[in-house]
């Protein structure tokens, strides 16, 4: 059994606490909150997932672990369990921390072993991996649980990817930055391979974290693979969907098609801002909310109409094969869950949403299908929305006017400037490669 006996008594004290504090207030508050509730009951009944697994396990020569914490860290992971079960002998097992992943797998219908985690009990998950018999575990990025992570290690090697600085470095207390230091420190120890980002990661891995270089390697993000490989799957199942929004949709005098991807109410107001100029008047507007449930996309819609936008849901559009009765809306909203990383393929050029009022969302895709992209200006959370930005290809606006401003001039050239940041995307990509050489040359199939 890998650990001393001091880390086996804190992992022991921490399943106590899990099991015995955390779990029974965390099912008293379900009673009191609906998302709470729903992240409750959708955890396993562990015994029932064990005999499970351990059926499918027993098919294949080996198995590999992933623990992706929601639907964005899947992605990541996906590239990787895409390379792993080429063979046909490897059978990969994703487990969530959030209900968000498990949504996003069955819209998707990803053909990919899946289970919500447990509880972080050490018996649970000694259970699970007696299952499964792991020889790898891959946890990405950041969903660091002491009894998972010591679980997997009694089995396998352990490899964190795409591994960051944490969002939150610099911005704690002095001792509260200083524990969690601490605690992050330790466990990283439980990993065999820690795969960073870039260089400026590696140095806050070596440096505050104390892991030695050895055990890191500077591999870059998997979701660069992911988001390029998605784009250029999709490209000619996109091209009916091209010629749906682009010629059955025309409302009088648009000829452009502008998509505002994972926006927000504040995202909206800015950009009806700018497109109410008699400038953008030939550019047409798809919207994919970042929260795509009923009471939100209602909110939004009676908000659209407000601002003087004529618009409609995608669903009814859909539901009528685009077939419109009257006069075309110049807004369209697609509510349903799934559809952006498609849709951005029928745009001419992209608005990425959060970053007006947060933290901006995921740049990467509208940037893989060749689309000018703008955005609000609190996009520093994202790495790759910094190189883009750096790199003169990500457009931040402060304001309407500005907006309406750049929108105007990039109106006549937006074919160009997508074709740059498409190739900017591109060159980003490698990252997965990185990672699979790594593993099949420091662990052969080790167990």
């Amino acid at each position: 059994m890998k650990g001393n006996l001091a880390t086996q008594a804190v992992i022991i004290i921490w399943t106590m606490i899990v099991r015995w504090v955390v779990w029974p207030l965390t099912y008293a508050v379900r009673l009191v909150s609906d998302r709470v509730k729903e992240q409750v009951d959708a955890r396993p009944v562990v015994r029932d997932l064990t005999i499970l697994l351990a059926a499918e396990r027993r098919r294949f020569g080996d198995c590999v672990v992933f623990f992706c914490s929601s639907a964005g860290e899947y992605e990541q992971a996906k590239p990787v369990i895409d390379r792993l079960v080429v063979g046909g002998d490897t059978f990969c097992h994703v487990f969530f921390f959030s209900v968000s992943g498990s949504k996003f797998l069955r819209a998707r219908k990803d053909p990919v072993s899946w289970s919500m985690s447990p509880p972080d009990d050490a018996f649970l998950w000694g259970s699970l991996f007696a299952a499964l018999r792991p020889s790898k575990t891959f946890v990405v990025r950041h969903e660091l649980w002491p009894a998972f992570l010591w679980s997997a290690a009694q089995w396998g090697k352990v490899l964190i990817i795409n591994a960051v600085v944490p969002s939150l470095w610099g911005r704690q207390g002095k001792w509260q930055e200083k524990i969690n230091l601490g605690i992050k420190s330790w466990l990283f120890t439980f990993a065999d391979l820690v795969c960073v980002v870039a260089q400026s990661d590696q140095d806050f891995f070596e440096r505050w974290l104390r892991i030695p270089a050895s055990k890191i390697l500077i591999s870059g993000d998997t979701k660069f693979d992911r988001v390029i490989e998605r784009s250029r799957q999709k490209r000619l199942t996109v091209a009916d969907q091209r010629e749906l929004f682009r010629t059955r949709w025309r409302p009088a005098g648009c000829d452009l098609l502008l998509i505002g991807g994972s926006v927000h109410l504040p995202d909206i107001e800015l950009m009806a801002g700018a497109l109410s100029h008699k400038d953008l008047a030939r550019v047409k507007i798809l919207l994919v909310p970042h929260d795509i449930s009923s009471g939100n996309v209602a909110r939004i819609f009676e908000r659209i109409r407000q601002l003087n936008f004529s618009c409609e849901l995608l669903s009814e559009i859909e539901n009528a094969e685009f077939e419109f009765t009257g006069e075309h809306p110049r807004v369209i909203i697609a509510d349903e869950m799934g559809r952006l990383s498609e849709l951005y393929g029928v745009a001419d050029f992209a608005w990425v949403g959060g970053a007006v009022h947060g933290k901006i969302h995921n740049v990467l895709e509208p940037s893989a299908w060749g689309l000018p992209v703008s955005s609000g200006t609190n996009f520093q959370n994202s790495q790759e929305a910094v190189a883009l930005h750096k790199a003169g290809l990500l457009f931040t606006a402060p304001d309407a006017q500005t907006l309406k401003t750049h929108w105007a001039g990039l109106l006549g050239d937006v074919a160009a400037r997508g074709e740059n940041t498409r190739l900017f995307a591109e060159s980003l990509a490698g990252a997965t490669t990185r990672v699979i050489d790594a593993i099949t040359n420091n662990f052969p199939n080790e167990r």
